[in-house]
């Protein structure tokens, strides 16, 4: 493990903390001809270069899996050169480049196919699986019980307030999901006072708005949608400890 996460920290401070803005643009405008992309491919084989020395394989192998690393760092930021440049295509990178560090790993470290095997199977507990049910629950769902509920409300405010700001789109669905999954993961924590400082947090920041406007249907529109959000979050949380004990 000690190797695996020595190339972890490689990659992430070869890509995050030893990459310039410039060199980005410059990939993203140059493609393989960016001296930017051939800087960033020679940070990243010198780390990788370092780790595999100072571990226990030999020079030969340490040559090769720095080669394999390296290279295939170079052909994905290549790629992505062509990509769009939004968060899934981030993502999806960093995945790749995460999923080739690991098989790297696991095949110069001798993992076998029933080690692998055995360690995924301890992942996908019934506790593990319950936990992530909680999080997809309070998500999607929980949205579109909030967004069904408050649809009255939601059609009447949007008629009186069409010549007025009403933020960003979508935006309040994300709110809604980064509140509720904090609130429950406070919850698993133990950490009850937590959803006392979101609620609180969430306050200070709506209170300008809703004084500002002196509406007293978007406050009780908010307070409704707050209310609601936080009691889907606690009454998934609170059942799912329940069921958590007794598995």
């Amino acid at each position: 493990m000690e190797l695996l996460l020595l190339l972890l920290t490689a990659h992430f401070i070869g890509d995050f903390y030893l990459q310039p803005a410039k060199w980005v643009e410059c990939r993203n405008n140059n493609h393989l001809k960016s001296l930017g992309l051939w800087k960033h491919f020679l940070v990243h084989t010198l780390l990788n270069t370092a780790v595999f020395f100072l571990s226990e394989l030999s020079v030969l192998q340490a040559i090769i899996a720095t080669a394999l690393i390296s290279v295939s760092h170079l052909l994905t930021d290549y790629w992505k050169s062509h990509s769009k440049k939004n968060l899934t295509y981030f993502l999806l990178d960093q995945t790749i480049h995460l999923l080739i560090i690991t098989m790297v790993w696991a095949y110069f470290s001798g993992i076998t196919l029933a080690q692998l095997t055995m360690f995924l199977g301890s992942l996908f507990t019934a506790k593990n699986m319950l936990i992530a049910m909680a999080y997809l629950l309070v998500c999607k769902p929980a949205s579109v019980i909030i967004s069904l509920a408050l649809k009255k409300h939601t059609e009447s405010l949007i008629t009186e307030n069409e010549n007025q700001d009403t933020g960003l789109v979508s935006a309040g669905a994300w709110i809604g999901y980064i509140e509720r999954c904090l609130a429950l993961s406070f919850m698993f924590m133990g950490q009850f006072a937590g959803i006392g400082f979101l609620v609180a947090t969430k306050t200070i920041f709506r209170f300008g708005d809703l004084t500002k406007n002196k509406d007293m249907k978007l406050t009780e529109y908010m307070m409704l949608g707050t209310l609601l959000s936080y009691a889907i979050a606690l009454l998934v949380g609170w059942n799912v400890l329940q069921i958590y004990k007794i598995i």
